[in-house]
């Protein structure tokens, strides 16, 4: 059987990837990735853009319409994946139910800011003007997510290390440790609580499905080790379609772990690179997933016939 490449977790700058979704297209068609999905966060317009023959011409390949939600677990942010999704249907459904607190940015990186501070967190005055009157000189989506600032601000000064193991410790922190380990972490004592800002795991998922789409948990192992334990009860309360088993940082073993799971509990598998741009996440190659493998199109194909695809 001939191989057939996939990759079902791809970002563009209509949410935080650097690239265009005319470059992303180009990027895909030059791997000969056989189908893709843009899974934007909390948006479909890449697919507004799509409409463009020219645009959807620079990729010969199937494209599942996807996207990438945010959303909380007893209080931790997490994030379901849905593909196939009536991107109208989906548009509709943003508006209605996302999070439309005025100046949201602002708010949310307010109340990060604050949270920390309460905790005993130094961050410069004037870091914390910048905030307030130029946030733009601190967050810019195009070069990484926009708490990127707090983690660099917070190593700058060692009476911050006594948050952590060691000063070593906060000085290798990145920001990805930094979020999933310590402000989206509920037992952390540098937890920041932003469930305000986002739709519920069960709406979340009813959501995906009146969009006429299947829902997946994404990237497991990227949250705190809370998620992985509770993982049985997530499957079991919540009507995921099913999990993403292979990613980029995932190790062989998560992966057989994860799809030997599925096929246990009777769940769909899927997988991606997370791709958003080689700026942003340079260890994160378009086209490849656990331990920098490819991914074939037998892992969805227990689904890939039961979607919409453009």
């Amino acid at each position: 059987m001939e191989n057939r490449y996939i990759d079902m977790h791809i970002h563009t700058n209509n949410s935080d990837g650097s690239l265009t979704v005319g470059t992303v297209l180009k990027k895909a068609e030059e791997l000969q990735l056989d189908i893709i999905s843009i899974t934007d966060h909390n948006t479909v317009s890449a697919y507004d853009e799509m409409e463009d023959k020219k645009i959807r011409n620079f990729y010969k390949g199937k494209i599942i319409p996807g996207i990438e939600i945010t959303t909380t677990y007893n209080g931790e942010i997490i994030e379901i994946l849905g593909y196939g999704i009536n991107t109208s249907k989906m548009k509709a459904l943003l508006k209605e139910n996302l999070c439309h607190i005025e100046n949201r940015k602002a708010v949310e990186t307010q109340l990060t800011l604050n949270t920390l501070k309460n905790y005993g967190v130094y961050f410069s005055p004037e870091f914390e003007k910048n905030i307030i009157e130029n946030p733009e000189i601190l967050f810019n989506t195009k070069k990484g997510p926009s708490k990127t600032s707090f983690i660099e601000e917070l190593k700058k000064y060692p009476q911050n290390a006594k948050f952590f193991e060691s000063q070593e410790q906060m000085e290798r922190m990145t920001y990805r440790d930094f979020s999933r380990q310590f402000m989206y972490n509920p037992k952390s004592k540098l937890y920041v609580n932003q469930s305000q800002f986002y739709i519920s795991l069960e709406k979340t998922i009813d959501m995906i499905h009146e969009a006429g789409a299947f829902a997946f948990l994404a990237h497991l192992y990227e949250y705190s080790p809370t998620i992985a334990e509770n993982l049985e009860n997530i499957t079991n309360n919540y009507t995921l379609d099913g999990i993403e088993c292979y990613y980029t940082t995932f190790t062989k073993e998560q992966s057989q772990f994860l799809e030997k799971y599925c096929k246990e509990h009777q769940l769909y598998k899927s997988c991606g690179s997370d791709f958003h741009g080689y700026e942003i996440k340079p260890n994160n190659p378009m086209g490849l997933a656990t331990e920098k493998e490819k991914m074939n199109e037998s892992i969805i194909s227990e689904w890939i016939e039961k979607v919409n695809k453009i």
